[in-house]
């Protein structure tokens, strides 16, 4: 691609960033609260590939280009990556503490990235933009960061939580390229579909029950169409505006994850990340004004 200035974040695709976030902490949250199994994972792919199906009578999978499958194959693998990797970070640490260093990580990776593979270079307010959302996330989580010199699971959910941000980071790459080549709807679904093949090999192979008497239906219906929802929104924002912008902005996710996580959870909720929402906010507000 080549070497310019990315353009700004158009305000459809900043409606559609916020948004997901709101959705995409929802099934968050509902995903913590479940253990975050990875077979209620699992389900949950199927739900939302069948929730956009309706989409192939306009969009028939065969015409999608070998081009799309390589890509819908690439963000598979990452997207694979990335649902046991959360699953994991679920089982050993709280909302509060998993989700905002999940969703931080990516935007420090994608950045740069972006601007080596894909060319884009983004402004001085948009790089200020993030910026200001990758340290709101840091002051968040000061006072978190001192409990992983002497608690086990909290190092264990941080090191869940970064791989699952590099995962992002991958799979956000990959599908910027991928909703330039293959309608967004349709994208989606391929990917939901191909993920869930990759997880249900995966899950097979480590000997998991993937449906039983503990299945639960309803958690795992509402997740599958909260994925589907928030994917198919940061999809379209994705086609409208840089994918860093975009990266970036969805953090403000985790305002509404660490609230979602005090409120409903119980999890603590110490005044540092008030601090780091407001900062959030303002960098999300710069990034939607960037120029």
């Amino acid at each position: 691609m080549d070497d310019t200035l990315a353009a700004p974040m158009p305000l459809a695709a900043v409606l559609l960033v916020l948004g997901a976030a709101v959705v995409h902490s929802s099934w968050n949250l509902l995903l913590k609260r479940e253990g975050g199994r990875p077979e209620l994972l699992l389900g949950a792919l199927v739900v939302g590939a069948v929730a956009g199906m309706p989409f192939l009578f306009s969009y028939p999978l065969a015409e999608i280009p070998l081009e799309g499958w390589a890509l819908v194959l690439a963000s598979a693998i990452f997207e694979t990556g990335y649902m046991l990797a959360l699953s994991s970070a679920y089982r050993v640490g709280d909302l509060s503490l998993v989700y905002p260093v999940a969703r931080g990580t990516a935007p420090i990776i994608v950045v740069p990235l972006a601007a080596l593979l894909l060319g884009e270079r983004v402004s001085t307010q948009g790089l200020l933009g993030v910026l200001l959302v990758v340290a709101g996330i840091f002051a968040s989580h000061v006072p978190a960061l001192g409990t992983l010199a002497t608690t086990r699971e909290a190092r264990q959910a941080v090191g869940f939580a970064a791989l699952t941000g590099l995962m992002t980071a991958g799979y956000s790459l990959v599908n910027k390229v991928g909703v330039s080549v293959v309608p967004v709807p349709v994208y989606a679904v391929a990917v939901f579909a191909t993920n869930a093949v990759f997880l249900t090999i995966i899950l097979r192979l480590r000997g998991m029950v993937l449906v039983g008497r503990d299945t639960r239906w309803r958690a795992t219906a509402t997740i599958g169409v909260l994925m589907m929802t928030s994917y198919v929104a940061i999809m379209w924002a994705m086609s409208m505006a840089p994918v860093s912008y975009v990266v970036a902005a969805r953090e403000v996710s985790i305002v509404v994850g660490a609230a979602l996580g005090a409120v409903t959870l119980r999890e603590r909720h110490p005044a540092s990340r008030v601090a780091g929402a407001a900062v959030i906010f303002a960098g999300l507000a710069v990034i939607a004004l960037a120029r």
